[in-house]
């Protein structure tokens, strides 16, 4: 679960009526009743309708119907119902609808890569960079897990995940046992994940103790024959294909043996297109 904060909930609100609705008061809307509908016009996954409830609440409207995030949905079907006073409708009837169609496009995304994967390695994961856009982290991590995929890294605070970067200051990959030796003893529950190049980088990661290799950027031949060679060493080792990951090689990737595919593809999807049908109650 994803948590918005109350202040989350604001902040969308705030942020587009910083002032007040000049249009709804120029045309005396407030008292006037009238209810919305968000339908969906394309085949998708909902995302954040949870979000969007709060949103209506916020400004008075009474719900009468939703689905909750990660319900697939098809062309005419209804995400949302909702009815009150006009001029409150008119607040968040943009701001609602920009937030369902852009998760739920995520959300469609990531759909899209898991299914295709899981049609080579039923097992495998797919997993959301920290790569999103900038403010829009909760948002992201929620569309991403409606569609079936799970976070890599929520932030820097959650995984020991050792990159070519840091080894530049702590003597390379040739010292790469020393440093997972002392790692594991000042953090023995958590796994380590050593990023790798080059066969030559992952077996050396792999013979180092590292829990996980995630391989950057490798071509399908040379991933499967890394995932064999470090699994001689340790057939525990979690394989994960990174860079690059799309629609278009996910698959390559799965039947190649990787464990978890991680990307930040999904993050960047197309909008869902969302319909929103706003009506005088009388």
């Amino acid at each position: 679960m994803i948590y918005f904060t109350d202040n989350d909930i604001d902040r969308l609100i705030e942020d587009d009526l910083p002032a007040g609705d000049m249009t709804t008061f120029l045309l005396d809307l407030a008292g006037k009743k009238g209810s919305i509908s968000l339908i969906a016009r394309n085949e998708m996954i909902a995302c954040c309708t949870e979000e969007a409830v709060r949103l209506y609440k916020k400004v008075g409207l009474e719900i009468g119907f939703f689905v909750p995030s990660g319900t697939r949905m098809q062309p005419g079907e209804k995400l949302i119902e909702a009815h009150g006073d006009a001029a409150a409708i008119h607040i968040i009837w943009r701001t609602g609808s920009a937030m369902i169609e852009f998760a739920s496009g995520i959300a469609g995304r990531t759909h899209q890569l898991l299914t295709a994967a899981r049609k080579e390695n039923p097992s495998i994961s797919v997993a959301g960079t920290r790569k999103h856009p900038p403010f829009v982290k909760k948002m992201a991590l929620k569309a991403l897990m409606a569609g079936g995929g799970v976070p890599h890294r929520t932030g820097l605070s959650d995984t020991i995940l050792i990159f070519r970067e840091h080894l530049l200051f702590t003597g390379g990959y040739e010292q790469l046992p020393d440093v997972i030796r002392s790692v594991k003893e000042k953090m023995k529950e958590r796994k380590i994940v050593v990023e790798a190049h080059s066969m030559e980088e992952a077996l050396i990661a792999a013979n180092s103790g590292a829990d996980v290799i995630q391989m950057d950027k490798s071509q399908q031949e040379i991933f499967s024959d890394c995932a064999g060679k470090c699994r001689a060493i340790n057939p525990n080792i979690c394989m994960i294909a990174a860079g690059a990951i799309n629609d278009t090689n996910a698959a390559i990737y799965a039947k190649a043996g990787a464990d978890v595919l991680v990307t930040s593809w999904m993050y960047f999807a197309p909008p869902a297109d969302i319909k929103a049908e706003i009506v005088p109650v009388m």
